[in-house]
């Protein structure tokens, strides 16, 4: 790693690592780990976790994958428009918007239908055209959020509009999943399986329900196509427990700016929040909020420096943090090395929790600042 960082233009304050390698051989396990017949998606939404979708997305299409699941349709066009691959089957999890179906239709893209309103506006754009027009179609049991719930759905299924629509999966999306023993897992397959029985046979013939923690509670779970989000990028949760052995695909690296003597007795920082217990050696660390570090940081937490945890200490800043490293020899530590984040599962979970957040959120949230580099 430290060649790698040797590699860093000098004005880089911060430093994502992608280990794509990692990204790759996590999809092979998933696929290696679900039933035989059914598919493993890739979800790419939000930049791909904040990780990259450019770089991400052609080591999956590489690795095998040929179905990715995005947001909002700017994230697919831009998918499309790197990788024009007449093989991938790029899905919009938030539908189709009015005036977007043509774009839709331009650029081969599958919306996940999760209204009636959008079912029957899509089904009517097919009607004009004189053709069937692809999509999944969502239904909610349970997630309270998008899709069309038992009731709505009941009215849909007979409607005739469903004619002009070519169906290739139904979904639903999990709520709970990474609780293995929620009964709301079971009661969500219950629903899902009662709601496909309200379409005609041949208009629920394929389903996709699983995400990354859905996809290890069984074969029943699994269906025909399983969606993993984060567990491909090495970040699963108590589910998996020893089931896979997934590879965390990121590491963080700040510069350390300078270090300093702070004596007993003086405060740190912003509102003077972190008042020095004994004479101490704070190493200021090139990270802060414009960089995805909240200010719930403040005082919580540490960064890896040497290998060793150097406790945050004081408010975190738009530009900077203050790390504690008087447990440290002097010559250890010096200006222009780097602190490491988080990177592990441990630290990563670590620093999330101290943030009062969640992994998802500290991942997609990474600023610009970050020199990006991707290993393969």
């Amino acid at each position: 790693m430290q060649t790698l960082l040797e590699t860093v233009p000098p004005q880089a304050p911060c430093v994502l690592h992608i280990d794509l390698k990692a990204i790759r051989e996590n999809y092979l396990s998933l696929q290696g780990f679900i039933r035989k017949g059914a598919l493993c998606a890739a979800v790419l939404k939000a930049d791909a976790y904040g990780l990259g979708q450019d770089a991400i997305g052609a080591t999956l299409y590489e690795a095998g994958c040929r179905d990715f699941f995005f947001a909002y349709i700017d994230e697919a066009l831009q998918a499309r428009k790197k990788f024009p691959h007449k093989d991938l089957n790029l899905y919009i999890f938030n539908g189709v918007l009015p005036r977007t179906e043509d774009y839709f239709i331009e650029h081969n893209l599958i919306p996940c239908l999760i209204s009636q309103e959008q079912v029957e506006r899509w089904a009517c754009h097919a009607q004009k055209l004189s053709r069937k027009l692809p999509c999944l179609l969502h239904i909610d049991t349970g997630m309270g959020r998008e899709g069309l719930p038992y009731d709505v759905l009941k009215e849909v299924a007979k409607s005739p509009l469903l004619d002009n629509l070519e169906i290739r999966y139904v979904m639903s999306h999990m709520a709970n999943s990474n609780n293995s023993g929620s009964q709301k897992n079971k009661l969500q397959l219950d629903r899902f399986l009662k709601a496909r029985r309200l379409l005609p046979k041949a208009k629920a013939s394929l389903a996709t329900f699983a995400n990354s923690s859905g996809l290890t509670l069984g074969d029943n779970y699994q269906f025909d196509l399983v969606r993993p989000g984060m567990a491909l990028y090495g970040y699963k949760n108590e589910s998996y427990g020893t089931l896979l052995d997934l590879k965390p695909c990121l590491r963080t690296f700040a510069r350390i700016l300078l270090t300093r003597h702070i004596p007993k007795g003086e405060t740190l920082g912003y509102n003077c929040t972190h008042t020095c217990k004994r004479d101490t050696r704070v190493a200021l660390v090139s990270v802060g909020h414009r960089d995805g570090i909240l200010r719930a940081a403040s005082n919580k937490g540490y960064v890896l420096i040497n290998g060793k945890k150097a406790p945050i200490i004081g408010t975190v800043s738009m530009d900077v943090l203050m790390a504690d490293i008087t447990d440290q020899p002097e010559s250890a530590v010096r200006s222009n090395m780097w602190a490491e984040i988080y990177g592990d599962i441990t630290s990563t979970r670590d620093f999330a929790e101290n943030e009062g957040t969640s992994v998802y959120e500290l991942l997609v949230r990474h600023g610009t600042r970050y020199h990006r580099i991707y290993t393969s």
